[in-house]
């Protein structure tokens, strides 16, 4: 189970948590212009996207899931073009996260240790998400609900509902003078909020001053060890997986894959699957010497399903219900037999 406790501690940062990069990187103030009450749930997306990358702001959030909290103080930079930002945690361990466009970095000062990931700037609410939303509409109902007060703002909430039960849905805060997005709640089956990002206090930054901008520069040095730590031994595009999907629920797809060497040498083939909104992530690595993780787990809004295959360890997680990494995992067949 220490493999499994891992991928959820993983999910708990703001580093990784997806729902939460999700809300992070999506909450740029754009173009402050009236919107009329005759924009639908997606003419509100549509301008929390074209705000992605238009102004500078400070502020502070709280991360909600199960019975943990998290409140982070973010600084974001931008310049129309590029956005740089840092985060600094509040309560808990001492950390700070630095991100921009070309990796992340989270530092942990008790430890006296920096993390490294290439993994940049993404974001949930891009123009691509506009493009695919009429292939969305396939497994998500998008509607308008409700005005409410965030962070003493006013903001209208837009629903993303699933079809089905493979998936969960969003429910979000979009300011209603700027398009900033203001609070996200990843809701499960029942309704129920499983992960929630809310803005508590909010400042836009007109004139970005020295230090400020100095505060989000990630060093040569650190740059150029993310430049060296690139995981993947083959392209994206060229990975080649022992491994085949036999089903998976309606829209996803394996969107990327990667085939990692971990420092002993060891082989990690990951395989991402997505419907546009939701990801699930497929890991397969030779059994070492921790305990095998072999069933299901559930932790907030993440999954996971783990197998012993050809004495290999398959675990699928995501942020999805336990139906949606059960049927993936169960249904992966191999190509090749033995391990590598």
């Amino acid at each position: 189970m220490a493999r499994v406790r891992r991928l959820f501690d993983n999910s708990l940062s703001p580093l990784l948590s997806r729902s939460l990069l999700f809300l992070l990187l999506s909450m740029t103030v754009g173009a402050a212009y009236a919107a009329g009450p005759e924009l639908d749930a997606k003419g509100w997306l549509n301008r929390v996207v074209s705000a992605s990358v238009s102004r500078s702001y400070e502020g502070t959030f709280v991360y909600r899931r199960d019975d943990q909290l998290v409140a982070m103080r973010i600084i974001h930079v931008a310049d129309g073009n590029n956005e740089r930002e840092r985060l600094v945690a509040l309560n808990g361990r001492q950390r700070e996260i630095i991100r921009d466009s070309d990796g992340v970095v989270c530092i942990l000062p008790e430890q006296k240790q920096v993390m490294l990931n290439r993994s940049g700037l993404g974001k949930h609410f891009s123009p691509k998400f506009l493009e695919n939303v009429v292939k969305l509409e396939k497994y998500y109902r998008f509607s308008l609900g409700d005005s409410d007060r965030i962070a003493g703002r006013l903001a209208r909430m837009v629903v993303i509902e699933p079809r089905d039960t493979f998936r969960y849905g969003y429910r979000i805060w979009v300011d209603e003078d700027t398009g900033l997005l203001l609070q996200s709640d990843l809701v499960d089956e029942a309704g129920n909020a499983v992960e929630q990002v809310m803005f508590t206090w909010l400042k836009l930054v007109h004139k970005v001053s020295p230090a400020m901008a100095a505060s989000v520069v990630v060093t040569e040095e650190m740059r150029r060890q993310m430049k060296a730590a690139a995981p993947q031994t083959q392209a994206q595009a060229n990975a080649n997986l022992s491994w085949n999907i036999g089903q998976a629920p309606s829209g996803f797809v394996l969107a990327e894959r990667y085939v990692h060497r971990t420092d002993p040498g060891i082989i990690v083939e990951h395989g991402v699957l997505s419907d546009g909104m939701a990801t699930v992530s497929v890991f397969v690595e030779p059994v070492g010497k921790e305990e095998p993780f072999e069933g299901v787990s559930h932790m907030g809004a993440v999954s996971a399903f783990g197998a012993v295959l050809n004495n290999r360890q398959l675990t699928v997680v995501g942020e999805v219900p336990l139906a949606t990494v059960q049927m993936i995992g169960k249904s992966i067949s191999f190509q090749i037999q033995g391990g590598r």
